[in-house]
């Protein structure tokens, strides 16, 4: 039956029919050059619900060329928890001048001192620098409080800034500031700044309060065009503001790269009260391509290369004491060595000795246990590459040649450790062999060169509390006087 009804839109214009009497409607062919007379659906999501701005944001997702939604993956730049007692000092630097932090469980605190002592300022950044680029979203999530309402002249800056000296503002980036005025957002130009003005407390009318002492989520969005700056109390995230690059700039900061910093500074003249600012931790990740990566390079890239990680041992994990040759020693099968290198990887000089079935610890490392106060963290081993050279006195008589195998996963340091139901023995596998023939003279390396194990797609962990040692057997050899071998072992490893 055919639809009698006439329909008329607003302008008294009836809609059509086609041929066969059915009601005409905007094809696939023409939706392009007609896209508001399209009778279908269009895909919005919401950002934010205007809590706070008074305007709910509405956005949709986009396609490219082939019909293809745009996705993405967020890719994990830093993440740092301050459950330690001291300074990572491998992964952030630490000005002063007058004020300081203090570092506790659970928590970094800025003016530890509680001074109001004017011109003062204490600054703790990355060392590590994170990307803007075009389009894609570089985020930081930081997880901090206040213990007491906004000071006349302290201002509390965090974010991603070049923070210049530790009296001063941040001379480029984007970053929230408290001042005695409330809580803005702020995008440096290379100085010059765009400021959002207070936050509002709701509906776009107000200014945002907190309470003294809570941890609140804040949430910077920054891309090469524009800023949005969030807000999570614990009952979801909620837009504070944002700003748009001015149109007199190529970019919203001049930086093509920013490091994460949180700043306390007082500046003219004396504070008005004592506040300090408790920062929990934060997370730095960058959205918008479709780049990934393995668990064991996120770790390195978040945790450090070849160095310690936040609640333990700082700096260089080898074995490796500048400008000092190593004293020679002989391997045990029960413990480390005294002077034989007692880290990841390092250099160490064993004495010769006479063949016999005692595999040694020429190399020992514990994984840090995992505690309140200490990240704990696996070890991924890729590889492990040992080189070494005959040293001390030629080798006389008889061949030296050393089997390398990698014990790891036990919990206690002797090899003969053994498996129960709260213990484990090491594991092992086998690096290779290395031999010097009868008349290798002194700085000879073995016949076959340096040994290198690549473990490839099979890697091995080792978990916190554990173990990981190299072992040397002397298959071949005499206790020819003087005889050294001087050696380095080198892990190729990360962090998880």
């Amino acid at each position: 039956m055919a639809l009698d009804s006439n329909v008329v839109g607003l302008t008294g214009t009836k809609a059509e029919v086609t041929a066969t009497n059915r009601l005409q409607v905007i094809t696939g062919t023409d939706a392009a050059a007609a896209p508001a007379d399209v009778g279908g659906v269009r895909l919005f999501g919401e950002n934010d619900t205007g809590a706070l701005t008074g305007a709910v944001q509405l956005v949709s997702p986009e396609v490219d060329s082939d019909y293809r939604v745009r996705v993405a993956p967020d890719l994990i730049l830093d993440e740092e928890h301050f459950n330690y007692t001291a300074q990572n000092t491998g992964k952030h630097s630490y000005l002063t001048t007058t004020m300081t932090n203090a570092w506790t469980a659970g928590q970094l605190t800025t003016n530890s001192g509680s001074i109001t002592t004017t011109t003062t300022g204490t600054v703790l950044q990355t060392y590590a620098f994170f990307p803007i680029v075009g389009t894609q979203t570089l985020s930081a999530e930081i997880v901090i409080g206040f213990s007491a309402q906004p000071q006349t002249n302290s201002f509390i800056e965090f974010g991603f800034m070049l923070p210049s000296t530790a009296a001063v503002a941040p001379t480029d980036g984007v970053f929230f500031r408290l001042t005695s005025a409330g809580l803005n957002g702020v995008a440096s130009f290379n100085g010059a700044e765009t400021v959002t003005g207070p936050f509002p407390l709701s509906g776009g009318t107000g200014t945002w309060v907190y309470t003294n002492s809570k941890r609140y989520l804040f949430i910077i969005y920054c891309t090469a065009t524009g800023a949005e700056f969030w807000v999570d109390d614990g009952t979801g995230a909620n837009k504070l503001g944002q700003i748009t690059r001015p149109s007199a700039q190529s970019r919203v900061c001049m930086s093509a790269a920013l490091p994460y910093a949180l700043k306390h500074r007082i500046t003219g003249g004396a504070a008005g009260g004592v506040i300090q600012a408790t920062l929990g931790a934060y997370n730095v990740r960058q959205g918008g391509s479709n780049l990934s990566t393995i668990p064991g390079t996120q770790g390195s890239r978040v945790f450090g290369s070849y160095q310690g990680f936040s609640g333990g041992t700082m700096g260089s994990l080898a074995s490796y004491v500048n400008s000092t040759n190593p004293t020679a020693a002989a391997p045990s099968n029960t413990a480390l060595t005294a002077n034989l290198p007692s880290g990841l990887g390092g250099q160490g000089a064993v004495t010769a000795a006479v063949a016999a079935a005692t595999d040694g610890i020429w190399g020992s490392y514990q994984v840090p246990a995992g505690t309140a106060n200490v990240q704990g963290r696996r070890l991924v081993l890729r590889g492990v590459r040992i080189d070494a050279v005959n040293n001390g006195a030629a080798v006389a008589t008889t061949a030296t040649t050393v089997q390398f195998c990698l014990a790891y996963g036990h919990t206690a340091v002797s090899l003969a450790t053994a498996e129960a139901v709260a213990a484990k023995a090491p594991r092992r596998v086998a690096i290779g062999f290395m031999t010097w023939p009868v008349g290798a003279a002194i700085g000879a390396q073995p016949q076959s060169g340096p040994v290198f194990a690549d473990f490839g797609d099979a890697p091995i962990f080792v978990n916190p509390g554990e173990f990981v040692q190299l072992v040397g057997k002397f298959l071949v050899g005499t206790a020819t006087a003087s005889q050294v071998i001087n050696f380095t072992w080198q892990p190729v490893f990360g962090w998880e």
